[in-house]
């Protein structure tokens, strides 16, 4: 099965070549980068928690002496009546009590298909879910390195949602350690719950740009924009544009830088699937087309593709991807050498299927290697969760039906892509159906690690780091303000 693009897309055309990412890109990532495979188990849900309900005062009896049979009734009925009464007011006011505890910005969503649990997170599930601390539990999870110098590699910024419902950032210090998540460094105020956070990030004449792209609370598409000749987040065009988007709790939607390496020659990043672990920028077969494509989900089994090349005041529509399931994430490697863009995307039979393209207009079309024409590749992954996550950064992470995130090692050649392996993020399990966001970053040994966010119990951002070839995982939970 193919999917054609119309030739006048011009965020859509083609580009001489493409060199790797920064540690910067969001997976979701879902954030930028992510899939996965196996036989899982049963997905694990958590039975929700049942309240103790309020109870009416106890009523006390009272003897009353002396008096007529039908006085006494009287009174006794009237005691009944003012017990029943009280009794209804404790309880609604306890309820009242508890909705206010909630959120401000809890909505009802309305998900598809038989609004199985599959498709829910966090409150969703049942409201005594929600966060009343630390992340919002089914938070979206971005990652962006974001310079503010030439010939820097950039502060990897963390966007996530807290628990009070705003978009807020943490960045990575020099020494390891995490700043920020404060209502000092608020984004956003209107996302819908659980909204899906995608960032995108270059550096291009000097100038670093980093883009936020999320869902409000009226399920519409929302850009950011920020950069380091203003520091100052503006509302980007994509958010005048009116794109709406599937109204359900867990929704995809991602965007992905295209072209070469993510913009200047001296903007570092971390390695491509190709090269050793040296982070210094290449320019060899760097294309000067660069931009960006975004997906979203419309419908339950639809996604429309958008495309912004660089120096455009607007975005472009592009195509239709049909029979996908609306409700898992999207992944997407658009960077690296050569001509050929991927995506990820899964299906209604849970199958994280990769799609790609070659746009060299100047190459021969054959059957086997069409020409600017999006064609599935021999390669799947099965039994991911039906609200899986993907992303890419060296790796291809998703999560599987058992809850666990696997990572695996792509050989990126058009029809002949393959996977060359696989490891598990074998630490904890992520909740079902978590966000999640990876990278690489370069270590104080010299080499590159891999990086991967996810929740595991709700109101967490869990980070995870591996060496890049090889070794064990460890973890740490990032701290989030209570306020």
């Amino acid at each position: 099965m193919t999917h054609s693009v119309s030739p006048q897309d011009p965020a859509d055309m083609s580009f001489a070549g493409k060199h790797g990412p920064i540690g910067d890109i969001s997976v979701s990532s879902p954030g930028l980068e992510s899939v996965w495979e196996g036989e899982g188990d049963k997905e694990v849900i958590v039975e929700p928690i049942t309240h103790m309900s309020a109870s009416p005062p106890e009523r006390k009896s009272a003897r009353i002496c002396g008096l007529k049979r039908g006085l006494f009734l009287l009174l006794l009925v009237a005691a009944l009546s003012a017990a029943i009464a009280l009794g209804v007011g404790l309880g609604v006011g306890l309820g009242t009590k508890r909705k206010n505890e909630l959120p401000a910005q809890v909505t009802k969503n309305t998900t598809t298909p038989g609004n199985s649990s599959d498709y829910l997170v966090g409150g969703a599930l049942d409201p005594a879910y929600y966060s009343l601390e630390g992340a919002f539990n089914g938070s979206g999870l971005a990652l962006a390195s974001q310079s503010f110098g030439s010939g820097e590699y950039g502060e990897l910024v963390l966007y996530f949602q807290h628990h009070s419902g705003s978009i807020r950032w943490q960045r990575l210090t020099p020494n390891n350690g995490w700043l920020g998540g404060s209502a000092s460094e608020v984004v956003a105020t209107d996302a819908k719950n659980s909204t899906p956070l995608s960032a995108v990030a270059y550096s291009l004449n000097g100038i670093s740009t980093w883009h936020l792209f999320y869902v409000d609370n009226s399920n519409r598409l929302r850009e950011k924009i920020n950069s380091n000749s203003t520091n100052i987040w503006e509302e980007g065009s994509l958010t005048g544009e009116n794109h709406l988007v599937l109204d359900a709790d867990q929704v995809g939607m991602q965007a992905c830088w295209y072209g070469n390496d993510y913009g200047d020659v001296d903007y570092k990043h971390s390695p491509l699937p190709d090269q050793d672990n040296s982070t210094a920028n290449s320019t060899t077969d760097s294309g000067t087309d660069v931009g960006m494509h975004l997906w979203y989900a419309s419908g339950d089994t639809t996604f429309q593709q958008l495309g912004w090349r660089h120096g455009d005041k607007n975005w472009t529509y592009q195509q239709e991807w049909d029979d996908k399931n609306g409700h898992a994430g999207v992944g997407c490697y658009s960077w690296g050498k050569g001509t050929a863009t991927y995506v990820m995307m899964v299906n209604s039979h849970n199958t994280a299927e990769i799609w790609w393209k070659d746009t060299n207009i100047n190459a021969t079309s054959t059957s086997a290697h069409p020409i600017n024409q999006w064609t599935n590749s021999s390669v799947a992954i099965n039994n991911v969760h039906p609200s899986t996550s993907l992303g890419y950064t060296n790796a291809f992470y998703a999560q599987g039906m058992d809850g666990w995130i696997t990572g695996y090692d792509m050989v990126w050649t058009s029809e002949n892509t393959t996977i060359n392996g696989s490891f598990k993020v074998d630490l904890r399990q992520g909740i079902p159906g978590t966000h999640l966001s990876v990278t690489t970053l370069p270590d104080q040994s010299g080499g590159d690690s891999l990086c991967v966010f996810y929740q595991t119990e709700g109101s967490d951002i869990m980070f995870a780091t591996r060496d890049l070839v090889q070794g064990a995982w460890t973890a740490a939970a990032l701290v989030v303000p209570g306020s």
